[in-house]
């Protein structure tokens, strides 16, 4: 569900990514200094990326780049990796709904794109939550060192909110933090469960499709009516401030 948020200011968009870094730390939904998050400012012609060489989890809101839609720093200190301004800059710029973009190497959700299909299975409530917004890129290119491949995926992508990259990793695409966060964090568990089930050697016991929409338009209710995305994000954050607050500055 694709919606402009209310427009937030720079300092709330770089306090909001840098708990998503820290968050994603913890909760093992990253791969060292590799994998980059970004937010478009409220200018729509520059985003919010984090700098090369920075470990998710010490990332700070003052240590993330602007950049321009050609991949330019044009303010902060440092440099993004090849590959994040590859990436973010060409996808930002051709998915006008593209607000809030997340790449990551999450060890479950990883995996499941390394399997013959490739793909989630309607067998859970939690998967089923997916339903209607994922993308699959099969046609693993290599490293991205040249915008050709952000291009590639932005058609990919489409007016998709879930790109799950073959052999590669997985992209989150949403309006706002919040959303890409939780996107990326229940993405992780409904693969983490499926590849339990599936090693069990067992069929999986795939819900009606009927089901699976139905359950997918509720859940649609719960994260935007109820709130549920906002209180989640929120809930998080919280815990990050009792522990250690520095990501703030």
């Amino acid at each position: 569900m694709f919606a402009r948020p209310e427009t937030v200011t720079e300092e709330q968009l770089r306090i909001d990514l840098a708990a998503a870094f820290r968050l994603a730390a913890e909760h093992d939904l990253h791969e060292g200094i590799a994998n980059h998050f970004s937010a478009l400012l409220p200018d729509d012609t520059h985003f919010l990326v984090n700098p090369f060489g920075l470990h998710f989890s010490e990332i700070r809101a003052s240590d993330l780049l602007v950049l321009d839609f050609d991949g330019n720093v044009v303010r902060g200190h440092g440099v993004p990796a090849p590959s994040a301004k590859h990436i973010h800059a060409p996808v930002h710029r051709l998915c006008p709904q593209a607000r809030v973009l997340m790449h990551s190497h999450q060890p479950y959700a990883t995996a499941l794109t390394m399997t013959g299909e490739g793909r989630l299975q309607w067998a859970l409530q939690t998967t089923a939550r997916f339903y209607g917004r994922v993308a699959y890129d099969r046609d693993y290119d290599g490293v991205a060192l040249g915008d050709e491949v952000g291009e590639r995926m932005a058609k990919m992508i489409g007016t998709s909110e879930i790109l799950m990259m073959g052999n590669h990793g997985v992209m989150t695409i949403a309006p706002t933090i919040a959303q890409a966060y939780d996107d990326l964090y229940f993405l992780e568990r409904a693969a983490k469960t499926q590849l339990i089930a599936q090693s069990s050697g067992q069929p999986l016991r795939l819900l009606d499709p009927a089901m699976v929409e139905q359950v997918a338009a509720q859940t649609t209710v719960e994260r935007f009516d109820h709130g549920y995305v906002t209180a989640h994000f929120a809930a998080l954050k919280r815990v990050l401030d009792r522990r250690d607050p520095s990501y703030q500055h």
